[in-house]
């Protein structure tokens, strides 16, 4: 069962004096009558595209923020699904599980009556109640299952106490989603401690997984980590940790070899007696393994030349192209049209995310366009991923502001060991 959770908030200067919209559901109600929720409802496949799509339309349902604020798709930012296991679910839904796609609107902070204003609309909640973040996360109210940790994934862990380098390692903006993966393995592992939950029903491995849930290998490890220290016990987490790093070193090699086969058949292709040339955009350390190689192979004919698309916002290609001996970057729009001018002969990008059944590519904002610039010029761009990077919810994983969903087809390949296939995912 899929059900979205909307929480509206009103954010002061400071998190102590953000207050949060609770609802509280009629008795009468098929499920969880009487329990304290945020803005909720079934996500109906026949009318709603997109958990957002339900999200909006729930809070027009359930309350007057139409008629205030007019058009408020824009202030929704959503989080990282939660289940609620069957023996949590108290036999709703035919005792099944419940995936919470939650989101959290923000009021715009201008308008500081807005809140009073809000009203109840609809036949589901007869109460409705304005607390401060901070006593919601400990009130004692009969709430329906996982609302605080809803509300943590909502807001991405912003009302989260966690430990300084965690949130250092979360404002990393800089490294891919493979880097920053091994780095959230090690704290986890730095971090858990036997039993212990954070604020909200979180482990330390929920925890971070919610901060950057556009890097999909992030979410995937952490919760494999979670599993295994359940069904393995605390006192295996130095093995769970050394064997969950071998496993994203050992899957990022197959992926390096299997786009270093792509480009090597590509070079072997062209005229001994000219150049090769491949671009790349944003900085990815699978990339640059997989670069590093090529260039190897740089004495023999033709010559092998690495190019990198600034990548603004963030100047990561600068930074790949420091990365790499002999790579030189560009601004992007002088690398769209070296594409354009038939200069460079083919793209490879990585990927934060790949959706199933051909639904897209998760990567840095900007991919789409020079993707689009690259199928006008007949350059073939190809996206490497591996297998920590498949997601397998039937909806795109929340994007940060710094991402983008790319649809498939503007990819010649998209690589991930195992599936090299034209198109294929």
């Amino acid at each position: 069962k899929r059900v979205v959770s909307v929480f509206i908030l009103r954010c002061q200067n400071n998190h102590d004096g953000a207050q949060v919209a609770l609802f509280r559901r009629c008795n009468q109600m098929p499920t969880f009558g009487g329990h304290w929720a945020a803005i909720s409802g079934s996500i109906e496949t026949q009318h709603d595209a997109s958990p957002l799509a339900a999200a909006v339309r729930e809070i027009g349902e359930e309350t007057n923020l139409g008629e205030l604020l007019g058009d408020y798709d824009h202030l929704l930012q959503s989080g990282l699904h939660v289940d609620v296991a069957r023996e949590n679910s108290k036999g709703t839904f035919g005792g099944r599980m419940i995936r919470v796609y939650p989101f959290a609107l923000t009021l715009p902070a201008e308008d500081s009556s807005l809140l009073s204003k809000i009203e109840m609309r609809g036949t589901e909640h007869d109460e409705m109640k304005f607390l401060t973040v901070h006593d919601f996360l400990t009130m004692n109210l009969q709430c329906v299952p996982s609302l605080k940790r809803a509300f943590h994934h909502a807001t991405s862990g912003t009302y989260l106490d966690l430990p300084q380098e965690i949130r250092d390692w979360e404002g990393d903006r800089v490294n891919g989603a493979a880097y920053l993966a091994r780095k959230a393995v090690d704290l986890a592992a730095a971090h858990t401690q036997n039993g212990e939950l954070l604020t909200g029903e979180l482990s330390v491995a929920q925890s971070i997984a919610i901060l950057r849930p556009s890097m999909v290998p992030i979410v995937n490890v952490m919760n494999e980590f979670d599993q295994r220290i359940t069904h393995e016990g605390y006192d295996k987490i130095e093995q769970i940790r050394h064997e969950l790093l071998k496993s994203l070193t050992d899957e990022s090699h197959r992926c390096v070899e299997l786009g270093y086969e792509l480009l090597l058949n590509m070079l072997e292709s062209k005229a001994s007696s000219t150049e090769f040339v491949v671009g790349t955009f944003s900085r990815s350390s699978t990339l640059k393994s997989i670069l590093k190689r090529i260039i190897e192979l740089s004495d023999d004919a033709p010559k092998v030349r690495v190019v990198c698309s600034q990548s603004t916002p963030g100047d990561e290609g600068m930074l790949m192209a420091a990365d790499i001996s002999s790579a030189s970057y560009m601004p992007d729009d002088e690398f769209q049209q070296q594409i354009l001018d038939g200069k460079i002969d083919v793209v490879i990008v990585g990927a934060d995310c790949v959706l199933s059944e051909k639904n897209g590519v998760v990567n840095k904002i900007g991919t789409a366009e020079l993707a689009s610039v690259c199928k006008q010029a007949g350059v073939p761009i190809l996206s490497s991923a591996d297998r920590w990077k498949l997601w397998s919810d039937i909806y795109c994983p929340p994007l940060e502001v710094i991402f983008e969903l790319i649809p498939s087809e503007l990819f010649d390949h998209v690589l991930v060991p195992k599936m090299l296939k034209n198109n294929s995912i």
